[in-house]
C-alpha cells in the first residue's frame, strides 16, 4: 500500500493505493450546523488526508444504551466494525482505478429506514468495482431527528424546512459532480444507486428537478416504486404537528436553546416520543424539489429494480416494481431482478438486503461460509451492473439475455447459484414469502 495524490478543483488530496485501486476516504463534501441546510465544499487549505472514514451520523448505535450487538443487522454488516458518530459527519469515500480517465461513476445512497446507517458498514466498499474500471462514491447523509426534524419555528423563509436528508443528498451530488473528473470519473455518466430507504431516496432524487441531467442510471434495490406508488400531499402541518411533540420534550424554551442543546439530550427525546410511532416520524414535508407532483413522473434514464425472494414485504415490493416498470414503459427501459439465492450460515433465506454483499463482491468480508457458487453469482451480478452503469443496458458478452420490461413480457432475471435465467416469479412464492414466514426488522 502506498500514498497517492491528486489536484483536484478544491485543493490537493492525498488516499492509498493498493492492487490497483485508489482509495480517498472521509472526504467532506460539506457543512451544515444543527437543523441548517448544508453548504458545499470548495476550497480546503493544504493537504486534505483522505486516509480514514469521516464520522457516522449519529443514531442509536451510538450510544450504548440503544445499542443491541444481537441485532441481526448489527452481526451481519457492523461486528467489529469501529466508528465515529458525530453531528458533523458530512463526508464521502471515493473508489478509483489506478490512472482512471472518464471512468463512469456509482454513486451509492444507503438504507436504514431514514433512521440509522453510514457508509463504513462492510457491505460498502467499492474495491471491486473500481478492479472493474468504475468510480465508487459512497456518502453520508443525516438520519432521524437530526435529518427530518421539522417544527414551524425552523421553516426558511423559501417555504423549505426539514428534509435535510434530501438536501444532504443533493449536495453530495453537486460536490460529486464538481469535483470527480480530478478523481478519474465522468460526471456525465453517473448512475445513482440505493437500497431500502436508500432505494426509495434514489427514486426521488432521480425524479427531483434539482438533479435533472445529473444521472444517466439508477439502479433501486428493496423499495423500487415507492415513489412511484406514495403520492405526494401537503403534510406540512401534521408533521409540525409531530415533531413539536419531541420540541416539547427536550424542555427547551427557543430555538437557540434546541440548537444547542447536546446530541445525546436531543435524541433522547426523539427516541422516548418517536419510538411510539416510527413510521410516522420517517416521513417528509412536501417539498415541490422532492415530494411534489414531479416525483410521480416517469423518468427518462434507464432503471435496473431488484427485491429478495425473502424481502421484508415481497408482495408489497412486487407490485411496486411492476408499478414503476409499468410507469416507466415508453420512456426508458427497465430491467427487474430477484434475488433468491438462500444465504448459508442460517436459515433466513435471502432476507432484506442479503443481495449486497453479492452487489458489492463483498463476500470475503462476511462471516458466513460462501462456496465457489456464491462467488460466481457475485460476478455474474456485478458484470451485469458494470454492463448498465457503463451504457444503461446489463446485457453483453456471453451472460444470458436479461429482458427489459416490454408489453406483456414481465420477465425478471432471477438470481440465484447455478445459471441466472430470466423468468417470471411464482406468485404462489411471493405470497407464502409474504404471508407465511417471519421476517425481520423491516426499514435497514
Amino acid at each position: 500500500m502506498r500514498e497517492t495524490y491528486l489536484d483536484t478543483p478544491c485543493g490537493k488530496i492525498k488516499g492509498v493505493s493498493s492492487e490497483g485501486v485508489n482509495c480517498f476516504l472521509g472526504i467532506r463534501y460539506a457543512n451544515a450546523d444543527r437543523f441548517e441546510y448544508a453548504k458545499e465544499i470548495t476550497h480546503w487549505d493544504g493537504v486534505y488526508e483522505a486516509l480514514n472514514y469521516g464520522a457516522a451520523p449519529i443514531q442509536m448505535r451510538t450510544y450504548e444504551k440503544y445499542r443491541n450487538e444481537n441485532a441481526h443487522y448489527e452481526v451481519e454488516f457492523l461486528k467489529d466494525v469501529k466508528v465515529e458518530y458525530s453531528e458533523d459527519c458530512l463526508f464521502l469515500n471515493i473508489w478509483t482505478p489506478e490512472n482512471a480517465k472518464d471512468c463512469p461513476v456509482l454513486v451509492v445512497i444507503y438504507g436504514g429506514g431514514n433512521m440509522k446507517g453510514h457508509t463504513n458498514e462492510k457491505e460498502f466498499d467499492g474495491t471491486e468495482f473500481a478492479k472493474r474500471g468504475i468510480v465508487v462514491v459512497t456518502l453520508n447523509y443525516r438520519v432521524n431527528v437530526f435529518g427530518l426534524m421539522a417544527i414551524k419555528e425552523l421553516e426558511k423563509p423559501d417555504g423549505r424546512c426539514g428534509n435535510f436528508i434530501y438536501y444532504d443528498q443533493h449536495t453530495a451530488f453537486n460536490f460529486i459532480r464538481h469535483n470527480i473528473a480530478s478523481f478519474g470519473g465522468n460526471p456525465d455518466n453517473m448512475t445513482l444507486i440505493g437500497q431500502s430507504a436508500g432505494a426509495a431516496s434514489c427514486e426521488t432524487q432521480i425524479k427531483s428537478p434539482l438533479n435533472k441531467g445529473y444521472f444517466k442510471n439508477a439502479i433501486i434495490q428493496s423499495s423500487a416504486g415507492f415513489s412511484t406508488v406514495i403520492k405526494g400531499k401537503e403534510n406540512r402541518e401534521e408533521l409540525y404537528e409531530l415533531w413539536s411533540k419531541v420540541y416539547d420534550k427536550t424542555g427547551c424554551q427557543s430555538m437557540e436553546e434546541l440548537k444547542t442543546i447536546s446530541a445525546e439530550q436531543l435524541f433522547d427525546a426523539y427516541m422516548d416520543i418517536a419510538a411510539q410511532n416510527q413510521l410516522a416520524y420517517a416521513n417528509f414535508v412536501y417539498d415541490e424539489n422532492f415530494t411534489g407532483a414531479s416525483k410521480n413522473q416517469p423518468c427518462d434514464i434507464n432503471i435496473i429494480c431488484g427485491m429478495t425472494s425473502e424481502d421484508t414485504m415481497p408482495l408489497i415490493f412486487y407490485v411496486m416494481m411492476r408499478l414503476l416498470a409499468k410507469k416507466q414503459k415508453g420512456h426508458a427501459d427497465t430491467y427487474s431482478y430477484y434475488f433468491c439465492r438462500q444465504l448459508p450460515g442460517d436459515n433466513l433465506g435471502a432476507w432484506h438486503s442479503s443481495d449486497l454483499w453479492y452487489t458489492y463482491g463483498a463476500l470475503d468480508k462476511c462471516w458466513r461460509p460462501f462456496t465457489l457458487e456464491d462467488r460466481e453469482l457475485s460476478d455474474t451480478m456485478m458484470k451485469y451492473f458494470v454492463n448498465f452503469i457503463r451504457t444503461g443496458n446489463p446485457n453483453g458478452g456471453t451472460l444470458p439475455e436479461w429482458p427489459s420490461y416490454k408489453g406483456n413480457r414481465k420477465a425478471f432475471m432471477h438470481f440465484d447459484i447455478g445459471e441466472c435465467k430470466a423468468k417470471k416469479p411464482k406468485l404462489s412464492q411471493i405470497l407464502q414469502n409474504t404471508f407465511g414466514k417471519k421476517t425481520l426488522e423491516s426499514g435497514f
